[in-house]
């Protein structure tokens, strides 16, 4: 058993955290400094003065998680929350509603929140919406409370609202106080989340959190969070960690582009090891995602069998290589409508979209992939690109997510194949993660810190 075996287990146990791969090193730190406060090496004695002393262990939780944070993240999920779905919420039901960030780390998610509604609604916000944040780890909530921020928490936030809602305070910035008081905050365990001291609540925003937990935990933390919505409420995760939380506890749907969870409105949830969902909507936008039709027998004659599926990707790869775009699209075109949700289909697709010049569809190929397959480094690189090269209008912050997600995936694994099953990566792994760092070193020394 390795040493940090007990260390794994309480941390799984307490938090659900899943301490694997990257996270290792991490682990390691928070033991070494643990033994220096403690003066103690012996695990046992160790893992005894965790167990027991609740302030040890929210310092040594708070060295596990990266926290890594920011204003209006994900700012489409913002501007659809503050302007089409909460407007629609408050027609049916009135207020107040309730909205809670589960996982909020050092506030910026609630504190983004409360911005844009305040920017829809005034004043009048505050007697709308209730906001809440909570998270396990005591040392960001103090921070959060404090509302002081520095330059790299505002890489993503208009200018003018940085202006509008914070003021200097020395080097750093802290958020108005009208919104500081607004937000209010609360300790809160994902997998203990006492459902009877707080809720419910109309939406809540799990989102960049569920990448540190195991797929068993993750359904066990759907399970707490749809307790602690309201009928009709929305579980909001991260764009990329969407099908990741598709577990069959709540329903996957989507307007405007923006993917979320409700309760089933279906006579039973989907079993919880269900493949992504198969229809056959036309790109680029699915309607309800958790529909599976029944699969079509391997002996009808108008469904070839998974040998044939990817005999012809290779040949669709092969066509691509070829410079054939026409027919590559063409080949492609019907294997989707096989199998809507093929990440090596959908990534091909995606590059003969590219060379095609059509790159909104591009785009909206590569942003299908990363759904089925959050790993899909390529899809990540290629969608960073159409940003960089100027083939869709600059949009600085996703060019940013995506070589940073191509930086951390390859970063775990040189040798990740990105979720493709058929065909290799079209560009090697090492040349991807060597662009993605330069790419996004010269971006950070363009933008500064601000």
């Amino acid at each position: 058993m390795s040493s940090l075996t007990p260390f794994k287990n309480l941390v799984h146990r307490r938090c659900g955290l899943h301490l694997e791969g990257l996270a290792e090193a991490r682990l390691v730190k928070a033991i070494e400094a643990l033994q220096t406060e403690t003066n103690v090496t012996n695990t046992p004695s160790l893992i005894a003065q965790l167990e027991q002393n609740e302030a040890m262990f929210d310092r040594f939780i708070s060295q596990l998680t990266v926290n890594e944070t920011y204003f209006y993240r994900e700012p489409e999920a913002l501007h659809w929350l503050a302007d089409t779905h909460l407007p629609q919420r408050l027609a049916e039901k009135g207020a107040p509603l309730t909205i809670f960030s589960a996982g909020c780390s050092s506030g910026e998610e609630p504190y983004s929140v409360a911005i844009a509604l305040f920017e829809r609604y005034g004043e009048r916000a505050k007697q709308l919406f209730h906001i809440t944040g909570g998270d396990v780890d005591q040392q960001v909530l103090s921070k959060a409370q404090k509302g002081i921020y520095s330059g790299m928490s505002f890489r993503a936030l208009n200018p003018a609202l940085k202006r509008r809602y914070f003021h200097p305070e020395g080097r750093r910035f802290k958020i108005d106080d009208a919104l500081r008081h607004w937000v209010s905050f609360c300790s809160f365990n994902v997998l203990q989340p006492e459902a009877d001291k707080i809720g419910p609540f109309d939406v809540i925003l799990f989102r960049n959190v569920s990448i540190y937990f195991d797929e068993t935990t993750r359904r066990d933390i759907q399970r707490h969070l749809k307790q602690l919505l309201v009928p009709h409420g929305v579980l909001m995760c991260g764009v990329t960690e969407t099908l990741g939380n598709d577990l069959g506890v709540l329903e996957l749907q989507q307007a405007q582009g923006v993917f979320f969870f409700q309760e089933s409105t279906l006579p039973s949830a989907l079993p919880a090891n269900d493949e992504p969902p198969y229809r056959n909507d036309p790109l680029p936008d699915p309607t309800v995602l958790s529909e599976t039709p029944p699969q079509p027998p391997e002996n009808d004659p108008e469904h070839k069998p998974m040998a044939f599926f990817n005999e012809a990707l290779q040949e669709a790869h092969h066509l691509l290589n070829q410079n054939a775009f026409s027919e590559a699209a063409a080949l492609l075109s019907n294997l989707l409508a096989q199998q809507p949700w093929s990440v090596d289909a959908l990534l091909l697709a995606g590059l003969v979209a590219r060379w095609q010049q059509n790159f909104a569809d591009a785009y909206d190929y590569f942003k299908r992939a990363i759904y089925v397959a959050p790993e899909c480094w390529p899809a990540h690189f290629f969608q960073a690109e159409l940003f960089r090269l100027g083939e869709l209008n600059d949009a600085p912050t996703q060019r940013q997510r995506g070589y940073a997600a191509v930086i951390r995936l390859l970063g775990a694994s040189k040798q990740a194949n990105g979720g493709l099953s058929v065909i290799a990566p079209p560009i090697p792994p090492g040349d991807a993660y060597f662009l993605a760092t330069r790419y996004l070193s010269a971006q950070a020394t363009t933008q500064g810190v601000g």
